[in-house]
C-alpha cells in the first residue's frame, strides 16, 4: 500500500450544478489504493449477509471490486460473424477471442494496468464515471464533481467520492473552464488498474460490427426468442442493447417499439439503431404506464422488461451504499412497469423479466408477483446458463436463472422467462 497523499483542502465544489471555490472537501481529505473488495455500508453487508452467508458475501464483495476476466462484445450479424469480428477487431491490434459462436459472443481478455502515480492535481470523479475509468476510460464533463486548480496540460489524478484513486491523465482543458462546460472531455486517463483498448475508437465499432454488453445482457434477447413478423415491445429499452438484439435476431422483419422515460437516452438508442444498420424500431418517450394509457389496444407477441434496479451486479464498483428502503421501493416501480407489460401483453405471449443486481425483493419476489397477482406461467429458458434462483418456492427456484461474480467470473445478474395465461388479468 503506497502512502495516502493529501489533497488540496481549496478548490472547486460541484454540487447542484452550483460552484463554490475555495470550500473543505466533503470527504476524505486523503485519497487511497483501492480497495480489494467492494466497501458495503453496514446494513447492507448485513443484508447481504443474510441472504448469501458470511462467507458467500465475502466472496460476492471481492468479486465484485475487479472487472473479471473478460469484457464481452455481441456480434452484429447483419453485418458480420462473430469469426470475422475477431479477425477485424486483430486488425486493429485488439486481442479478443470467439466466446460462444451459437450466441455471436466475442471476449476480449482485462489486463491488469501497471501502477498509477499520483498527482497535486486532483479530480474527484462521480462514481458511475469513477468505475470506468478503472478499465482506462477517459473523464468527461459529466462525470465531475470536484477538482483543484490545474492548467492544460498538467499531470492530473482521478480519485472516486471516497478518496480511491482510479486513474490518472492528461488534464484537456483548464479547470477554470470546467464550470462553463456541459459536455467535453476533462482528463484522457494515460493510467488505469486495467486496461481495455478504446472500444468507441475502434473502426469495427463505427461500422457497427458489434455492441458491448455482458455475457448475461446478451442471454435475454435469444430468451425473449422473438420471431420474425413478431410485434415486440421493450419497456425501459435505452441505451438500446438488447431492443437492438432484437431487432438483430428478426432481421429486421418485425416492428419492435422502445419505451423509455428518458428523452436523452433515447437520442443515444437512435444513434446505435443507425450504426448498428436496425430499421424496425420506432422509440416511445414516456414511462410504460403513459405508453399503455396512450395505445390501450396494443397486445403484443412478446414483451422485454429490464427496468432501473439498484444494480447491485455491476463491476467493478469499489464501493456500495444501496439501502434496504432503496432496494424496497425499487421493487415496488418494477412491480408498476410490469403491471404495464402485462397490459400491454396479448393472451399467450411472452414476457422475459431481467435485472443487473442481485436482492430477492427485486428478482425472485417479482417473478411470484406476477405469477400469483397476475396470472403468468413461469417458463424455463431453453438457454440456462446461470445458477438457479433463491427463496423457498423451488418452483421459481429451478425456473429462473441468476449470474455471481464469485461463482461465473461474470456480473451479478437475474433473467425470469413468462407466458401469459389466455384469461390473465390486466
Amino acid at each position: 500500500m503506497q502512502k495516502a497523499h493529501s489533497i488540496y483542502r481549496k478548490g472547486v465544489d460541484i454540487k447542484g450544478g452550483i460552484l463554490r471555490a475555495g470550500v473543505r472537501w466533503n470527504l476524505s481529505d486523503k485519497i487511497t489504493d483501492p480497495p480489494t473488495s467492494t466497501q458495503f455500508s453496514l446494513e447492507l453487508q448485513q443484508y447481504l449477509t443474510n441472504l448469501f452467508g458470511e462467507n458467500r458475501t465475502s466472496a460476492l464483495g471481492a468479486a465484485l471490486c475487479n472487472p473479471g476476466a473478460f469484457f464481452f462484445l455481441r456480434t452484429n450479424t447483419l453485418r458480420t460473424t462473430s469469426e470475422e469480428l475477431v479477425i477485424s477487431l486483430a486488425e486493429e491490434g485488439v486481442e479478443s477471442q470467439v466466446y460462444d459462436s451459437s450466441l455471436g459472443v466475442v471476449a476480449i481478455p482485462v489486463q491488469r494496468g501497471g501502477s498509477v502515480p499520483r498527482h497535486d492535481r486532483v479530480v474527484i470523479a462521480d462514481k458511475p464515471s469513477s468505475e470506468n475509468i478503472l478499465l482506462g476510460s477517459n473523464l468527461f464533463r459529466p462525470g465531475v464533481r470536484r477538482f483543484n486548480r490545474f492548467r492544460t496540460g498538467d499531470a492530473v489524478t482521478v480519485v472516486n467520492p471516497r478518496g480511491h484513486i482510479v486513474g490518472s491523465g492528461i488534464a484537456s482543458v483548464d479547470s477554470k473552464e470546467i464550470p462553463k462546460l456541459k459536455r467535453g472531455l476533462i482528463v484522457q486517463i494515460t493510467h488505469s488498474f486495467y486496461n481495455l483498448p478504446s472500444i468507441v475508437d475502434l473502426e469495427a465499432h463505427k461500422a457497427g460490427l458489434f455492441y458491448s454488453q455482458s455475457f448475461p445482457a446478451i442471454l435475454v434477447a435469444p430468451i425473449l426468442n422473438p420471431q420474425p413478423n413478431d410485434f415486440i415491445i421493450d419497456f425501459c429499452a435505452a441505451p438500446g442493447g438488447k431492443t437492438t438484439h432484437i431487432a438483430q435476431l428478426i432481421e429486421n422483419q418485425g416492428r419492435v417499439i422502445a419505451v423509455d422515460r428518458s428523452a436523452r437516452r433515447l437520442e443515444r438508442l437512435e444513434g446505435e439503431v443507425r450504426r448498428l444498420g436496425v430499421k424496425c424500431i420506432k422509440p416511445f418517450t414516456g414511462r410504460a404506464k403513459k405508453f399503455c394509457a396512450e395505445h390501450q389496444d396494443i397486445q403484443a407477441d412478446r414483451v422485454l422488461v429490464d427496468p432501473p434496479c439498484t444494480a447491485l451486479g455491476v463491476r467493478p464498483k469499489l464501493f456500495d451504499t444501496t439501502t434496504l428502503a432503496r432496494i424496497s421501493s425499487t421493487a415496488n416501480y418494477q412491480q408498476m412497469i410490469l403491471d404495464s407489460a402485462t397490459e400491454a401483453l396479448r393472451p399467450g405471449g411472452v414476457l422475459v423479466y431481467s435485472t443487473c443486481t442481485l436482492s430477492w425483493e427485486e428478482n425472485e419476489r417479482n417473478v411470484g408477483y406476477l405469477l400469483t397477482k397476475k396470472g403468468f406461467n413461469l417458463v424455463k429458458p431453453h438457454l440456462s446458463r446461470g445458477a438457479e434462483g433463491l427463496g423457498e418456492d423451488a418452483h421459481i427456484r429451478q425456473n429462473v436463472q441468476r449470474f455471481y461474480p464469485d461463482l461465473h467470473n461474470l456480473p451479478g445478474y437475474f433473467i425470469a422467462k413468462f407466458r401469459k395465461s389466455p384469461t390473465c388479468p390486466s
